[in-house]
C-alpha cells in the first residue's frame, strides 16, 4: 500500500425550490440533479459494491425534496415526458450519429426510471442503504445553507446547525459527526457551536490552513484542530483543480458532452412545443446531443463510446498523478499525507456529464496504484492524536477566498434584512417564553421563514446574475411572510389554520426539527429559568464604550452597585454578546456593516448599535435610569432616556473643546451639538475632572450644577429627578 491517503467529499445541495403550483422552471433543477448526478452516483456506488471511503453530504433542502411525494410524482412525469420526446424524435429522419445519441438517452432514461422506482421513489432510502452497507459515509450541512460569517448572532448560526442536524437525523436515523459548512466558510468561534452540537469535523479551503497561527507542521497534508477541538480538513486545490479546473481539468475534453447545447434550441417551436413550458417558454430538455468538440461553435454529435473510453484514460491519469503527489510527501508521518478533495456533487453529472463514470473508474485505478481512499471520520479514528491545534481566521472557498461572492454591490442589501430578522426573532422568543401551543407553532414558523431567507443561494445567484429575479423574489417573499406572521402573533390574530396554510406553501422541515427557543439568548435563559420574575424591575443601565479599562470607573461602579443588591446592566462595545460578570449583565455590541470613513458616520453607527441593544433589553427589563459614561454614546443614551421617559445621568471626562482645542469646522460643531444636547437633558452631570466644569457651564449652559463623581460614588443616583410624564 502506498503511503498517504485520498479523501473524496461530495456535497449535494440545491436551494429549497419546491412549489405547489406546477411548471415552475426552478423545480427542474431538482429533476436535473436527480437524473444527472444523484442516480448516476448511486449507480457507481452499486457497481463497485465495496467500501469506497467516499463521504457524501446531503443538505436538508435536498433531503426534504427527495422525500417529498409531490416532487417524486412530478419527477416520474418528467422522465415519462422526456421518453415521449425521445420517441418522437426517433421517428424523424435523423443523421445516424444524432440517432445514436438519442438512443443512448432512451436507454438511460429507462434506467433512471427503473432505478427511481426500485427505491420506491425515495433516494434518501438508497443513500441510507449504501451507508448501512459501509460503502460510503453520510453527513449533512446546515438547514438552508446559510452563510455563517454574515450572521449577526450566535443564535442564528446555532439555529442553522441544530435544525439541519435534526432534519438529517429524522430522515437517516443517526446524527453525523461531521458537517459541511456552506461555502466551506469558517469564522473563529463557530467551532464552539459546532462542538456543542456534537460535530467533530468540517472543511475549509487550503488558504485557511496555510495562514493559520501557528503554522501547522503538515501544512495542508493533514487536518488541524480548532481551539474548541473541531477538526478542519483543508481542500487541496492542486488535486481538486486537476479534476475540475476550466484550464487544466478533464471536463473540457472534446469527447465529453457539451453542456450548453440542448435539443430545445435545435428544433422549430412546433416540433417541441408540447414539451415546453405551457406559457410558450423554451427550457432545457436534458437531451444534449453534441460534444464539446473544441473551441468552436460547430459542435459534432456526442459519441457515448468515445466519452466512456476517455473517462478510463482520465481516471488512470488522475490516479497516477495522485500517486506521484503522495510520493513527494512520503516522508511525512504521524499522520501520513492526506489529500482532501471536496466538491459540489452536482459538478459530477450535471455540469460534467461523465463525472460519475470518472469517479467510479478513478476508484478502481486508485486501488491499482495502492492508494487508500479514506473518509474524514476514519482518518480521525486513526490519527486523532497526530493533529496540531491552531487558530484559523475567517475564510471561504469562494472567489478570492473570503466573502466577496456573498457580499458585493449586487447582494449586500440582503444583509440588513437578515440582521433585522435575527433581532426580531430574539425579541419574539424573549416576549413569549411561557406560551401555548399556538405561540410555539408561530415561533417555529418564524424560524422557518428566517431559515428559508438566509440561504446562501440567494446572494450567490445574484452575484452570478443567472436567475437573479427568482432569487430576489424568494428572499423578499420570506421576509414578508416573516413580518406578516410576527404582526399577527403580536396582534393575537393567529390561528392554527392560518399557520397550517403557510406551512403547506413551503412544507420545509417538520415542526419537530425546529427548537422554538433556539434564538433565546443566554441572558433570556438566565432570566427565564434562574431568576424570579420580580428581579427585572428598577434596573440600572450603563452605557460605556470601553468597560474593562481603568480609564473609566464604570466597571468599578457596576460591581459596587451589584454587590449592594442593585440590578445592573451594561452595554459596551465588545465582541462577546453577553456575559454575567461579578453580578453585572454585560452586553457587547459591534458596529456592523461596511467600514465608515467619516467620524460622524462612525459615531452614528455606534450610537445606533447601543440604542438597538438597549431597546431590545427594555422589552424584558424595566430600567429606572440610564447612565452614560462616554460622550461618544451620548446621543443614544439621550434618545433612550427620552423614549423610555427615565432619567439620564452623564459622566464628563473631557469635552470636544478640550479634546480638539485647535480644530473647528462642521465636524467639531456637530460633536459639540451632540454633547450639549445630552448634558442639558441630563438629570445629573458628574465631573471626573474639575477642569471640565468651566466648559460644561459656559459652553452648554447646563441648568443644574455639575457634581463631582467621586464624592457621590456610593450613591450616584441620590440627586436624580424623574422627568415629567408627557414632556
Amino acid at each position: 500500500m502506498r503511503k498517504g491517503y485520498f479523501s473524496l467529499v461530495l456535497h449535494a445541495h440545491l436551494p429549497y425550490i419546491r412549489h405547489e403550483e406546477a411548471h415552475r422552471l426552478e423545480e427542474r433543477w431538482m429533476y436535473e440533479a436527480i437524473s444527472e448526478t444523484y442516480i448516476p452516483l448511486l449507480w457507481e456506488v452499486d457497481r463497485l459494491s465495496r467500501p469506497l471511503g467516499w463521504t457524501v453530504s446531503i443538505s436538508p433542502p435536498v433531503i426534504e425534496m427527495l422525500a417529498d411525494p409531490l416532487i417524486q410524482e412530478r419527477y416520474i412525469e418528467h422522465i415519462e415526458d422526456t421518453l415521449r420526446l425521445i420517441n418522437q424524435e426517433l421517428e424523424r429522419d435523423l443523421d445516424q450519429k444524432e440517432r445514436d445519441a438519442l438512443m443512448f438517452y432512451q436507454d438511460r432514461y429507462h434506467d433512471l426510471l427503473n432505478t427511481f422506482l426500485h427505491w420506491e421513489k425515495d433516494l434518501n432510502r438508497a443513500f441510507r442503504h449504501y451507508k448501512e452497507q459501509g460503502y460510503l459515509d453520510l453527513i449533512t450541512c446546515t438547514a438552508t445553507h446559510g452563510f455563517s460569517p454574515h450572521m449577526l448572532s450566535e443564535q442564528a448560526a446555532r439555529s442553522e446547525i441544530q435544525t439541519g442536524l435534526n432534519c438529517f437525523e429524522r430522515h437517516y436515523g443517526f446524527r453525523p459527526s461531521g458537517l459541511w459548512m456552506p461555502e466551506c466558510a469558517y469564522t473563529p468561534g463557530l467551532d464552539r457551536i459546532l462542538y456543542e452540537e456534537g460535530i467533530r469535523y468540517t472543511f475549509v479551503d487550503e488558504h485557511s490552513i496555510l495562514n493559520a497561527d501557528p503554522s501547522p507542521a503538515h501544512g495542508i497534508g493533514a487536518p488541524v484542530y480548532s481551539p474548541h477541538g473541531v477538526a478542519l480538513f483543508p481542500r487541496d486545490q492542486i488535486i481538486s483543480g486537476k479534476i475540475w479546473s476550466s484550464v487544466i481539468g478533464y471536463p473540457g475534453h472534446p469527447d465529453y458532452r457539451e453542456f450548453y447545447r440542448d435539443l430545445a434550441y435545435d428544433r422549430e417551436w412546433d416540433q417541441i412545443a408540447e414539451f415546453m413550458h405551457p406559457e410558450g417558454l423554451r427550457y432545457d430538455t436534458g437531451l444534449k446531443l453534441h460534444r464539446v468538440t473544441g473551441e468552436t461553435d460547430q459542435k459534432d454529435y456526442y459519441v457515448r463510446d468515445w466519452a466512456w473510453q476517455r473517462t478510463s484514460e482520465h481516471a488512470a491519469d488522475f490516479a497516477q498523478a495522485l500517486g506521484e503527489h503522495l510520493d513527494t510527501y512520503q516522508a511525512q508521518d504521524f499522520p501520513p499525507f492526506l489529500v482532501t478533495a471536496p466538491f459540489d456533487a452536482e459538478l459530477f453529472g450535471h455540469w460534467w456529464f461523465e463525472g460519475p463514470d470518472f469517479l467510479g473508474k478513478a476508484m478502481e485505478r486508485l486501488e491499482d496504484q495502492e492508494i487508500e481512499s479514506i473518509s474524514p471520520a476514519t482518518f480521525l479514528e486513526r490519527h486523532f492524536q497526530d493533529i496540531d491545534t491552531v487558530h484559523v481566521a475567517m475564510g471561504t472557498w469562494g472567489r478570492k477566498g473570503y466573502a466577496e461572492v456573498w457580499i458585493n454591490e449586487r447582494n449586500d442589501w440582503m444583509i440588513r434584512h437578515l440582521h433585522q430578522l435575527e433581532k426580531r426573532l430574539a425579541g419574539v422568543v424573549a416576549r413569549n417564553r411561557h406560551q401555548d401551543a399556538l405561540t410555539v407553532k408561530a415561533k417555529r414558523q418564524l424560524i422557518r421563514e428566517y431559515l428559508l431567507a438566509v440561504s446562501s443561494d440567494w446572494p450567490f445567484i445574484l452575484d452570478g446574475q443567472t436567475t437573479a429575479q427568482y432569487a430576489a423574489n424568494r428572499f423578499r417573499e420570506h421576509v414578508l411572510r416573516f413580518e406578516e406572521t410576527e404582526r399577527r402573533l403580536d396582534a393575537e390574530e393567529l390561528t392554527m389554520e392560518w399557520l397550517d396554510d403557510r406551512y403547506r406553501e413551503y412544507p420545509f422541515l417538520q415542526d419537530t426539527d425546529i427548537e422554538p427557543d433556539v434564538f433565546l439568548t443566554a441572558h433570556d435563559y438566565y432570566v427565564a429559568v434562574k431568576r424570579e420574575k420580580s428581579w427585572n424591575t428598577d434596573a440600572i443601565l450603563l452605557f460605556v464604550r470601553q468597560y474593562d479599562t481603568s480609564e473609566r470607573p464604570a466597571e468599578n461602579l457596576a460591581k459596587r452597585l451589584a454587590a449592594a443588591g442593585e440590578n445592573v446592566y451594561v452595554v459596551t462595545e465588545h465582541a462577546e454578546a453577553y456575559r454575567l460578570q461579578d453580578g453585572v449583565h454585560v452586553y457587547g455590541v459591534q458596529v456592523s456593516g461596511l467600514p465608515l470613513v467619516q467620524t460622524y458616520n462612525q459615531l452614528a453607527a455606534l450610537n445606533l448599535a447601543f440604542l438597538r441593544q438597549a431597546q431590545a433589553l427594555s422589552k424584558i427589563v424595566d430600567f429606572q435610569v440610564v447612565h452614560n459614561f462616554n460622550m461618544d454614546t451620548a446621543s443614544a443614551a439621550q434618545a433612550f432616556s427620552k423614549v423610555k421617559n427615565i432619567p439620564l445621568v452623564s459622566n464628563v471626562y473631557d469635552l470636544e473643546s478640550e479634546r480638539s482645542p485647535d480644530r473647528s469646522g462642521g465636524l467639531v460643531v456637530a460633536i459639540k451639538r451632540l454633547e450639549g444636547d445630552a448634558l442639558r437633558h441630563s438629570s445629573v452631570v458628574y465631573l471626573e475632572r474639575e477642569e471640565s466644569r468651566h466648559g460644561v457651564e459656559q459652553e452648554y449652559h447646563v441648568e443644574k450644577k455639575p457634581l463631582r463623581f467621586e464624592e457621590n460614588l456610593e450613591k450616584p443616583y441620590q440627586h436624580v429627578t424623574n422627568p415629567k410624564k408627557n414632556g
